[in-house]
């Protein structure tokens, strides 16, 4: 079964290694929580603003922030 990720540690690490989860939040006007629900993958939806907010942001398209990957369910 595939499950969805999201890559907002790398992107943010990329744009700028000293770029916080707090400075995120401030610089984009989203919660603290949902940056760090993104940044740790402990995520069961997501809001298309929020999406937006995030590629605008950081330069980038849906299909960097989020990918598919399959994962082992027996475990």
């Amino acid at each position: 079964m595939k499950k969805m990720f999201c890559r907002l540690a790398v992107l943010m690490a990329e744009k700028d290694p000293q770029l916080s989860q707090r400075q995120l939040a401030k610089e984009t006007g989203l919660s603290s929580t949902t940056i760090n629900r993104l940044f740790t993958n402990k995520f069961d939806r997501v809001d298309v603003r929020t999406i937006e907010i995030l590629c605008s942001y950081l330069g980038r398209d849906v299909g960097d922030l989020f990918v598919l990957r399959e994962v082992d369910e027996s475990n």
